[in-house]
C-alpha cells in the first residue's frame, strides 16, 4: 500500500519516486515477494514470528525488480496496456517510463544492500539478483534480436527464451529468501531446477490461455509462440498450412487468417502438445524437490505449483 511503502522507504520527495511507488501498488499477484517471505519462514521454522523489518525490505526489493521488468517489457513488446489499463509508457511516455523502471531496479538493489542481514547474506542476495537480472536481459535480448527479422522458431528455441525470460524472477525470489534465512548454498541448484521448470510452465500456460481466448493467441507472430512453433514443425508435409503459419510468424495476417491459424494449430495437435508439455514441466518442478530435507519448505514449494496453476491437489511425485 502507499502508506506501507512510505513507512518502509520514507516519504517520496520526487515525481519519479511517486510514480514508481504508485506502479508498485498497482495490480499483480505478488507471487515473487510472497515466495521470498514464505521461503524465509519455512527455513526459520517459525511461521508465527513477526516479520523482521529487513524481510519487508527484501520482499519489496523483489517486487521492485519484477515491476521494473514489466515496464521495460511493455515498451519492448509495444504493449499499450497492463492489468487492463494503460501501461506506464502509454500514460507517461517512453522516456519517463524507462527512467522509472531504472529507478525501481536501483531501489531494489539499494534495499537488498541496506537490509539488516549479515554481510555474507547481503552479498549472496545481491549476487543472486544481479545474475537473475543478467539472465532475464539475455532472454529478452534474444527475443528482440529475432523480432527485427522474425522467422519461424523451433519449439526448443521458444522454450529457451521462456527459460531465460521467466525463470530468473522465481529463482531470485527463492534464493533471496533462502540467503536471508541463512539457508546456505545447498538449495541453490534445487531452486535453479525448480524455477526453470516453473517459469517455463508459467509461459506455456500463458500461450494456452491466449489460444483459448477466442483465438487471440493465433496472432502472436511478433512474439515467440510455442503453439505456433509446434504447429510449424508438424506442417512440413502440408504446404498450404505451412504457408499460413509462416505468415503468422511475421504478423502479416488478417482477421480471417487468424481464424485459420487457430484452426491449423488445433488440426496439427499443437494445443494438445502444449498441454502435455505444461504438465511435464509442472511435474519436473515437483520432482526437483526430491532432495529437499526441510519438510516445511518442500510442502510450501509443492503447494505453490498447485496454487499458481489453480490445482487443488499435487500428486506425490516426490
Amino acid at each position: 500500500t502507499p502508506t506501507g511503502l512510505d513507512q518502509l522507504l520514507g516519504s517520496a520527495s520526487t515525481e519519479t519516486e511517486r510514480i514508481g511507488r504508485a506502479w508498485l501498488t498497482r495490480a499483480g499477484k505478488r507471487w515473487r515477494p510472497f515466495l521470498t517471505v514464505c521461503v524465509y519462514r519455512a527455513l526459520r521454522q517459525d511461521p508465527d514470528a513477526e516479520f523482521p523489518e529487513a524481510l519487508k525490505k527484501i520482499a519489496v526489493a523483489v517486487e521492485c525488480f519484477h515491476k521494473a521488468s514489466l515496464i521495460h517489457d511493455d515498451i519492448e513488446d509495444r504493449d499499450g496496456q497492463r492489468y487492463g489499463v494503460d501501461a506506464l509508457h502509454t500514460e507517461y511516455g517512453v522516456p519517463l517510463a524507462l527512467n522509472v523502471g531504472d529507478y525501481l531496479l536501483g531501489e531494489g538493489y539499494r534495499l537488498l544492500a541496506t537490509s539488516d542481514a549479515p554481510p555474507e547474506a547481503r552479498a549472496a542476495m545481491l549476487r543472486a539478483a544481479a545474475e537473475g537480472h543478467r539472465t532475464l536481459t539475455l532472454g529478452q535480448g534474444a527475443e528482440l534480436s529475432w523480432s527485427r527479422a522474425p522467422t519461424a522458431l523451433a519449439s526448443l528455441e521458444v522454450l529457451d527464451i521462456f527459460r531465460k525470460k521467466t525463470a530468473p524472477a522465481f529463482q531470485v525470489a527463492l534464493q533471496v529468501g533462502s540467503y536471508f534465512a541463512e539457508g546456505g548454498d545447498e538449495l541453490e541448484e534445487i531452486f535453479n531446477r525448480y524455477s526453470e521448470a516453473l517459469g517455463i510452465a508459467y509461459q506455456i500456460r500463458d500461450d494456452i490461455d491466449d489460444l483459448a481466448d477466442d483465438g487471440a493467441g493465433a496472432d502472436r507472430g511478433v512474439r515467440p509462440s510455442l503453439p505456433l512453433a509446434i504447429a510449424f514443425e508438424r506442417s512440413h508435409a502440408k504446404e498450404p498450412l505451412r504457408n499460413l503459419l509462416r505468415k503468422a510468424w511475421t504478423g502479416a495476417t488478417s482477421a480471417a487468417d487468424q481464424e485459420q491459424i487457430l484452426d491449423a494449430v488445433r488440426e496439427l495437435g499443437a494445443d494438445t502438445r502444449c498441454q502435455s508439455l505444461l504438465d511435464a514441466y509442472k511435474e519436473e518442478a515437483i520432482r526437483s524437490l526430491a532432495d529437499v530435507d526441510n519438510p516445511s519448505l518442500k510442502g510450501l514449494l509443492r503447494r505453490i505449483v498447485g496454487k499458481i496453476f489453480n490445482e487443488l491437489e499435487i500428486k506425490g511425485w516426490c
